[in-house]
């Protein structure tokens, strides 16, 4: 009796260690067997845009610089920086140097010798020509009185223009003293345009000199812009000037108001490049004209611009990390060794969404989005896409795939292990062959 009690219980523990093991082997196989899975992403569809970014400052497109025709020191300025003049008010007052007065008190002079011969000559004249009625002096004599008298109104009229160009560009101040005589009192300098003053240079007191001088150029008074028309001065490299053109929308991010998005368009671009100092890029000088209404802008403010070379605002799309570009040679080069086109890939998911609905089922984490659904490598197909627009971030899909496909989110990897795969299966066919043939 106690011998077959021994033996039952011999059996039993044999067959819980046949059945561990037993189980344990099914557990292995089991998960050997379970196939590796992929991320995917959904298709999208959105804004693609094809843009260029870049940096500049913000400039007013007129500004003038405002001189003193006659050099002097300065006695008065009303204008201070920051104001708005009208077309010709007075924004400074200069007391004339003693030599431009002289030359003032010259032309005068010039002027008023020249009516004092004039009128001489005119009586010479009147006499000249009764003796000539009376046939009492000869014709030549008093053709020359008459040429005598044509010299002097063509002098007289000549010291006038001088004198009034002159007092002109003076803007003159006149102190009437006694009968027709005339004091210089002071030199007025007017706004030539309408506008805010940009900058004053100069202060009471200071001796300037004149705007008309071919030496200095004159002493700068004030700058005066016109704020109608702003406009934002950019460098673009050599590399990218050749994709902008005249007349290309541009988006314009100022730092000062980074939630506002003004718009502009490119106005001008410098025909000669220019390599600035220290450095070995190439820039060309672009000029962009904000065609919105914008007070709050100001000359100097830094600003980032985007110039637009294309734009489509409901595109289905891709990001570029999820589209392969392949090419039928090594390298991507041509015969003649040039860089060539690829062609762009991607692996899509067919039928995911009953594959999802499977896998739902199996899947231990419950609470992933569906967006990050995983599939199996046999769930990936290859399809080659045709492009639009291409972007560093986006790629406009035309054809291949449409809104709410699933893709692979890493083709790459799809693609070498689909390769990899390949070449596995075409070893075990060689080795059958092989086996065959012994």
């Amino acid at each position: 009796m106690a011998t077959k009690k021994r033996r039952l219980l011999k059996g039993l523990v044999f067959l819980l260690l046949a059945g561990s093991v037993g189980a344990a082997v099914y557990f292995n196989l089991r998960q050997e067997k379970a196939e590796e899975t992929y991320p995917t992403a959904l298709v999208e569809r959105g804004a693609v845009v094809d843009k260029l970014a870049e940096t500049g400052r913000i400039e007013l497109v007129r500004t003038v610089e405002v001189k003193s025709t006659i050099a002097g020191e300065i006695r008065d300025l009303p204008i201070e920086a920051g104001a708005w003049v009208e077309t010709g008010e007075l924004m400074a007052v200069i007391e004339p140097d003693p030599n431009q007065s002289l030359q003032l008190y010259q032309k005068r002079s010039s002027v008023e010798q020249g009516k004092i011969d004039l009128a001489e000559q005119e009586r010479n004249f009147e006499r000249q020509k009764a003796l000539f009625d009376r046939k009492m002096i000869p014709a030549k004599q008093f053709e020359e009185a008459e040429v005598r008298l044509t010299r002097a109104r063509t002098g007289l009229r000549l010291a006038q223009l001088e004198l009034d160009m002159l007092e002109a560009k003076a803007n003159l101040q006149r102190t009437q003293l006694s009968g027709d005589q005339v004091s210089l009192d002071e030199v007025r300098v007017l706004a030539p345009i309408d506008g805010i003053v940009i900058r004053r240079d100069v202060e009471v007191g200071e001796v300037v000199s004149s705007g008309l001088s071919s030496y200095s150029g004159g002493t700068v008074l004030f700058e005066i812009g016109d704020p109608s028309q702003l406009i934002v001065r950019g460098d673009i490299a050599e590399i990218d000037i050749g994709r902008v053109e005249i007349d290309q929308d541009v988006d314009i991010i100022v730092d000062a108001y980074p939630d506002t998005t003004y718009r502009g368009r490119v106005r001008w671009i410098a025909p000669v490049g220019q390599q600035k100092q220290g450095s070995t890029i190439v820039t060309f000088d672009t000029e962009i004209e904000i065609t919105d209404h914008a007070p709050r802008l100001r000359q100097g403010m830094s600003c980032d611009i985007d110039i637009l070379f294309a734009r489509r605002d409901s595109a289905v799309y891709l990001p570029v990390e999820r589209a392969l570009e392949v090419f039928d040679g090594e390298d991507g080069e041509d015969e003649r060794g040039e860089s060539t086109r690829g062609r762009f890939v991607a692996y899509l998911a067919e039928g995911a969404d009953s594959l999802a609905a499977a896998s739902d089922s199996t899947r231990s984490d419950s609470t992933r989005p569906d967006s990050a659904l995983q599939l199996p490598l046999s769930a990936f197909a290859k399809v080659e896409l045709a492009i639009g627009i291409e972007t560093s971030t986006r790629l406009e899909i035309l054809s291949g795939l449409t809104e709410g496909d699933r893709v692979a989110e890493d083709p790459s990897l799809i693609r070498s292990k689909l390769e990899e795969d390949e070449k596995k299966d075409g070893d075990e066919e060689k080795d059958e062959e092989e086996n065959e043939e012994r």
